[in-house]
């Protein structure tokens, strides 16, 4: 019988994504270098398809895509069998050719899906892409269509369906085929060792106490602002002043006008609530 060793480490974008990569890169090295993570990538990248398929993934229709990605990346799973942490941005989608999940669940053991208030979201998403607030508003935040990587060959990462923010939170939480642990980026920034601390029990990682209060410390925001102000980042957008921006909660408060506050909230309002966004 297989063992199953990878956990998804979901989220839309700009909810923590980074930060607990970088966590989890300090909790298992003792350190953290931005720039050389010990997790596993992202499902998004066409590399691993390209390197384990010996195809190219730019050639292929998004039928063909759909299927050579979870072959691909079933094998990788397989090949080694030791525990795979992979970011995804993907909502939770199935397929429109066969009804299944785009996402692979045969080795998945678990998704920690990070959540994050979209009015806040929507402010750090606007400086990742490089655009005005009301745009990442328009045409991500309350977006049923809204994907990243909307142009098939644009890089090295192929087309992520994102959908409304709440969209993208129901897709996860509600979906039975992959134990999901919710994590709230506002109580990994106001309660940061009890948070962590959950979340690696809850992955059955062997971590004490003492090593998790390390890793906290080493990956707080402005030590990791830090390094990128020192040495850069690799995964910064082009567009972006800077991937760790200001981390802050509850900016939206002075940064977003009456008019945005409420088009985000009619087009998210029962993921807002159910995580005490509504205020």
């Amino acid at each position: 019988m297989e063992t199953k060793n990878v956990f998804w480490l979901a989220s839309y974008p700009k909810s923590g994504n980074t930060w607990f990569r970088s966590f989890l890169t300090a909790l298992m090295k003792g350190d953290v270098d931005i720039n050389e993570m010990s997790t596993d990538g992202i499902y998004s990248a066409k590399g691993y398809i390209e390197e384990t398929l010996d195809l190219e993934v730019d050639d292929l229709d998004d039928k063909e895509l759909e299927r050579y990605r979870k072959i691909a990346f079933n094998y990788s799973a397989r090949q080694d069998n030791e525990t795979k942490f992979v970011k995804i941005h993907d909502a939770y989608t199935y397929s429109p050719w066969d009804g299944t999940p785009v996402i692979p669940s045969e080795m998945s053991k678990l998704a920690i899906y990070l959540v994050r208030n979209p009015l806040d979201v929507a402010l750090s998403f606007a400086n990742h892409n490089g655009q005005e607030v009301q745009d990442t508003i328009d045409k991500y935040i309350c977006a049923a269509q809204g994907a990243m990587v909307k142009r098939f060959k644009a890089g090295n990462q192929s087309r992520q369906i994102l959908g409304t923010w709440a969209m993208h939170v129901e897709s996860w939480i509600s979906q039975k085929s992959i134990p999901v642990w919710v994590m709230r980026y506002e109580d990994m920034k106001s309660n940061p060792l009890a948070t962590f601390y959950a979340v690696v029990k809850a992955m059955d990682l062997p971590y004490s106490e003492e090593q998790i209060q390390k890793a906290v410390e080493l990956t707080r925001f402005e030590r990791l602002k830090s390094q990128e102000l020192e040495k850069g980042f690799k995964e910064k957008a082009i567009k972006s002043s800077s991937f760790f921006h200001k981390g802050q909660t509850g900016r939206w408060k002075e940064e977003l006008t009456l008019e945005q506050v409420k088009k985000i909230r009619i087009s998210n309002e029962k993921m807002m609530r159910k995580f005490g966004y509504w205020e």
